[in-house]
């Protein structure tokens, strides 16, 4: 009985160390050396979480070390306009007519943009003391989807709404810690007025029975 004791106890101890060894090596595997960027950052403003882009600067921007990365440089790239504007067939009414889209528009530095919303942050770099300040005009819609050219007599067949507009700009970013790399972001350039044919079917109700 002794003996089949003696046996279980050193078969659970070498057990265990076995098992430390693994659960150590695993552990040290999947350590990275560096800081992971997530989507969601806490450095961005709350105001900016839904949007590919803030020109809220956040409380840790490095102003030091970008003006000084950047101290003796002649000619500074900037941001590019990489996608134009595509022509929407949808489109409703003249460009220059008032279309009941309210919008704001801003030119401010930007200083965290990303590709997509689900993309990780990335840090746009910004080195005013060296005259190096990347901006470009964004407009917004202040209401999306509410109707437009209200004003208008239009066919009771189909539902305008504003739809808001965007473009993609390359925009150059930090990367690691003393460099930089250029990035594609989509960024709002204007608010403007669409239609779509109303789905009659979908109310269940014939089309003559949809009046103004």
């Amino acid at each position: 009985m002794l003996n089949i004791t003696v046996v279980f106890i050193v078969t659970y101890i070498a057990y265990s160390i076995a098992a430390t060894t693994t659960t150590a090596k695993y552990d040290s595997a999947i350590k990275y050396p560096g800081p992971v960027h997530y989507a969601f950052d806490d450095r961005v403003h709350d105001s900016c979480r839904d949007l590919t882009y803030c020109t809220i600067k956040p409380d840790d921007y490095p102003d030091d070390k970008f003006n000084e990365m950047f101290k003796g440089y002649k000619s500074l790239p900037q941001p590019t306009l990489i996608e134009e504007l595509k022509p929407d067939d949808n489109r409703q009414g003249h460009p220059d007519d008032e279309d009941d889209c309210v919008s704001v528009v801003t030119y401010e530095p930007l200083y965290t943009v990303r590709p997509k919303r689900d993309d990780p942050w990335r840090t746009v770099i910004q080195a005013p003391e060296q005259d190096f300040v990347q901006r470009v005009r964004l407009e917004t819609c202040s209401e999306p989807d509410s109707a437009c050219f209200t004003n208008l007599a239009l066919t009771s067949d189909y539902l305008t709404f504003c739809k808001q507009k965007v473009v993609t700009w390359e925009v150059l970013v930090a990367k690691g810690k003393n460099e930089t790399e250029k990035i594609k972001a989509e960024l709002p350039i204007c608010c403007s007025c669409h239609y779509r044919p109303i789905d009659f079917a979908r109310f269940g109700l014939p089309e003559n029975n949809i009046k103004n």
